[in-house]
């Protein structure tokens, strides 16, 4: 078998198919105007040794190469094209209308694989790839000779990029030809919430079916959630009186006014509940040292499929088979952590933790929004009641978030807590784990930087880059970081850190320019010593954020060469600015201070 890398590009008077093998590099590529193109198509994409891997390839290119495999002419492709992309309408609708099949063999689509809602181009500059380019011509232009060959070096820069994708992306792509055999449906091209839900669907033998939507749902507390502080279990009482309104189209549950508004109050801190997970709102801008006394982040593990377990929760369409098949999935997954089983035990992560998702969206046969309302609702009542428990035994919450809460305790009062905690687990079925912090920096409950013994840990803007997430100068938290475990200037590790940590790159709705040069929809740069215009949006000349002294760099050709006018005195400052939002500006260094204050450039 061979794995094929493809994209499909619509003009008016051309159609392009460009592909790249995995295995050997070996590219191939067909144009529309060719003699027997739709022939030689037809026999190169239905090859059974060969898998075809590709972006939104489901919705868009898929339909396009069917089209051309089935002798459509030009124009007639490009009114399927625009009947997609302009119209946005769905794939199976086009293909109803104009009785397309599928000619790829074995094909594999992975933006519902990839973690977030973005498209290539982010992907590309989450990745740093050398070159991150728009489409090179209007869509609805036709194109000369010469500019078709620059269209095909545009789309050969897409599949270098979806390639590299695939690549970073093969666990998980492991994990689902793992499932995918096990159950006999392929879903190599599904999240994880759409793995979950076929999973149950096989195991219980589940029809498609429309759920119907409530108008509302309530929720009922589980008996051992009683609070401590008289406050805290009122508000209990009255959202368990509460009818919660479904939203007739979208199925979701609207946030009533009064729990939108609703702050509660502890001995040590205080918090916001919602149709969400809990949330602290008492740990902005600080910092904690462990000093004399002890940091920790108490984790609950499994925190909702314990939650779906405890409570028996079963969509009321489906009944007990649906519980009674969780409890199966989750008794063999702890068995298969037990016996060093990672893919396994990964695999049944997948199903337990993706079937919540599916509970709240009303186009999935495991929609249940009073399920969805207990399991979050009984979480944060969940994360309250150990709160307040724990304050009794003399504890500091510092923050809480979802699944989990960071406190400070007394060294002489660390068994207490302890035991406090394991009476907790007995009584709700939880399970509670610990992870030791010798300083916690918050900017928000979102957002911080976590020392630990044996590394860093750094949540929502501080987090390294990843597919998850934007660059945005990563060179600064990652600078602060180190000052914080270790002490380590910023200037050092300014100095020591390769060119990719120094980029931002943005999302620019209808394009960036700069210096009236088009940029793309997606703008990344570095800040420049030299004199520059700010980016701005094309559509209206606003500036983009944050742009001031950047330099826009669409193709990097070397990583690890740095360029001569590379601000580092911005980046210098930026860490200082990270110090005093995590509230940790007393430990700056007086050098430090000085050069900020003062535009010092580090020798």
């Amino acid at each position: 078998m061979s794995t094929w890398i493809f994209d499909v590009e619509v003009y008016p008077n051309c159609t392009l198919f460009c592909s790249q093998c995995v295995e050997t590099d070996e590219r191939q590529s067909f144009w529309h105007s060719e003699s027997g193109s739709a022939t030689r198509l037809r026999t190169f994409v239905g090859d059974k040794q060969k898998t075809f891997v590709g972006f939104n390839s489901n919705h868009y290119d898929s339909v396009i190469v069917s089209a051309w495999c089935q002798g459509f002419d030009t124009k007639s492709i490009k009114h399927i094209s625009d009947t997609i992309i302009v119209e946005g309408v769905l794939s199976f609708q086009v293909k109803n209308e104009y009785k397309l099949t599928n000619f790829l063999n074995d094909h594999i689509d992975l933006i519902e694989v990839a973690p977030s809602f973005v498209g290539l181009k982010a992907y590309g500059a989450r990745m740093n790839m050398p070159m991150l380019q728009d489409l090179p011509y209007d869509p609805h232009e036709a194109l000369s000779v010469d500019q078709q060959n620059i269209l095909e070096s545009y789309c050969q820069n897409d599949i270098e990029t979806t390639a590299e994708l695939f690549k970073r992306l093969e666990s998980e792509l492991e994990l689902r030809l793992k499932i995918s055999k096990q159950y006999g449906i392929d879903l190599r091209s599904r999240s994880d919430s759409q793995m979950a839900e076929q999973v149950f669907k096989k195991n219980l033998n589940l029809k498609s079916l429309d759920v119907p939507i409530p108008s509302t749902v309530s929720y009922d507390p589980p008996e051992y959630l009683k609070m401590d502080r008289a406050g805290t279990q009122a508000t209990l009482d009255d959202i368990s009186k509460m009818k919660f309104y479904v939203d007739p189209k979208s199925g979701h549950i609207k946030m009533p006014d009064s729990l939108d508004k609703l702050q509660i109050y502890t001995r040590t801190g205080s918090y916001k509940i919602g149709i969400g997970g809990l949330h602290s709102t008492h740990d902005k801008r600080v910092t904690h040292v462990a000093g004399d006394e002890l940091i920790y982040e108490i984790d609950a593990a499994s925190f909702y499929p314990t939650i779906i377990l405890n409570g028996n929760l079963s969509p009321s369409h489906i009944g007990n088979r649906f519980i009674n098949d969780y409890r199966r999935i989750y008794d063999e997954r702890l068995e298969a952590k037990s016996q060093g089983d990672k893919v396994t035990a990964d695999t049944l992560k997948i199903s337990l933790n993706g079937t919540f998702g599916k509970l709240a969206s009303r186009h999935s046969m495991l929609y249940a929004p009073d399920l969805m309302l207990a399991v979050t609702m009984t979480g944060q009542f969940t994360l309250l009641m150990l709160i307040e428990l724990l304050e009794r035994e003399g504890v500091t919450v510092l923050s809480a978030n979802t699944d989990g809460i960071v406190i400070r305790v007394a060294n002489y009062n660390e068994q207490s807590v302890r035991s406090c905690v394991q009476e907790f687990e007995k009584l709700s079925g939880f399970t509670f784990e610990y992870t030791s912090y010798e300083k916690l920096a918050i900017k928000d409950v979102n957002n911080y930087i976590a020392i630990k013994k044996n590394g860093i840990k750094a949540k929502g803007i501080y987090s390294p880059v990843s597919l998850r997430k934007n660059p945005t100068a990563p060179v600064c938290a990652y600078a602060v970081g180190q000052w914080l475990a270790h002490g380590t200037s910023f200037g050092d590790t300014i100095s020591n850190a390769s060119f990719d940590m120094f980029i931002t790159a943005r999302n620019v709705a209808g394009g960036g320019v700069q210096g009236g040069k088009y940029l793309g929809k997606v703008v990344r740069w570095y800040q420049s010593t030299k004199t520059t215009e700010s980016i701005l949006y094309a559509k209206n000349n606003n500036k983009v954020p944050k742009s001031d002294g950047a330099q826009a760099c669409m193709q990097v050709d070397d990583w690890s060469v740095k360029p001569d006018d590379l601000d580092t005195q911005w980046y210098i400052n930026e860490c200082i600015n990270i110090a005093h939002n995590v509230g940790a500006e007393h430990f700056l260094d007086v050098t430090e201070i000085f050069l900020a204050n003062f535009g010092v450039t580090y020798d």
